[in-house]
């Protein structure tokens, strides 16, 4: 009977320990409010605090200015933040990534933020230079192609340019970038990145301008009926650097192609 008794004084402590706990974090869990603007137009808003975070909208390509890039949300005066700034990743908040509590807290005033679109004109964003960027379409069961066949593919892409003298420098500069999605999730991530000189896996003209949304202009040239095992696959040129020509003036080569067969 003692035991009894005792084991329910301690149920009890308990309980009442959670519950103050409880309503003791409540009493401290200060909200921020975030209301996210597009100039002076009303985009949405929700809270944080410190137990709590949000995931910041996307935008429509309707808002987006021609020539324009959207990074994302800012505290700051939008005018203000360029892309060259040295501290520039800093000052914005990604479309849909989420917002913390210590992404807002210096920026509050009676408790609300305002998170202003981030645009910048595509000419003052500083490229980053490559020999060459190369996306491929990573869903081997649309495209065939997996990261251990692009392993081989790249060893005997550096063998190649090594042949042709093309620099130590040069080759680490090189970027292969597997892109994961469907059609159009993957050619939208491919036009956000601005960067991409070849693009290898996907279908036709047709599929990435219509269904991916790309500017078929952006097309320069495109290798269609690609053997990858037994799937047919394209490549599309974006770019008209010489690097990228030289690149893909490999891909047709027979050395290449037996890479995929």
């Amino acid at each position: 009977m003692k035991f009894i008794k005792r084991f329910f004084m301690v149920l009890v402590a308990v309980f009442m320990l959670a519950t103050n706990t409880s309503c003791f974090a409540k009493a401290f869990e200060e909200e921020i409010n975030v209301v996210f603007m597009y100039e002076d137009e009303y985009i949405s808003h929700d809270t944080v605090t410190q137990f709590k975070n949000i995931k910041s909208p996307e935008l429509s390509d309707a808002y987006i200015p021609d020539g324009y890039k959207f990074f994302g949300w800012t505290p700051y005066n939008p005018d203000t933040v360029k892309a060259t700034d040295e501290n520039f990743k800093d000052k914005y908040i990604g479309a849909g990534k989420m917002v913390h509590w210590s992404d807002v807290e210096e920026h509050k005033e009676n408790s609300t933020v305002i998170l202003k679109a981030l645009m910048i004109d595509k000419n003052e964003i500083p490229k980053v230079y490559h020999y060459v960027v190369i996306a491929w379409y990573d869903k081997v069961a649309t495209s065939g192609l997996d990261q251990a066949k692009m392993d081989v593919f790249q060893d005997a892409l550096f063998t190649y340019l090594r042949s042709i003298n093309v620099t130590e420098e040069d080759l680490n500069s090189i970027v292969i970038r597997g892109y994961t999605g469907n059609v159009g999730t993957t050619c939208g991530q491919i036009m956000e990145d601005d960067d991409v000189d070849l693009m290898f896996g996907w279908s036709s003209i047709d599929n990435v301008t219509s269904t991916g949304g790309m500017d078929p202009k952006s097309l320069l040239e495109t290798i269609t009926e690609y053997k990858v095992g037994e799937k047919n696959r394209t490549i599309h040129r974006l770019s008209d650097k010489e690097t990228a020509i030289t690149v893909l003036d490999w891909m047709k080569s027979d050395a290449c192609r037996n890479l995929f067969a």
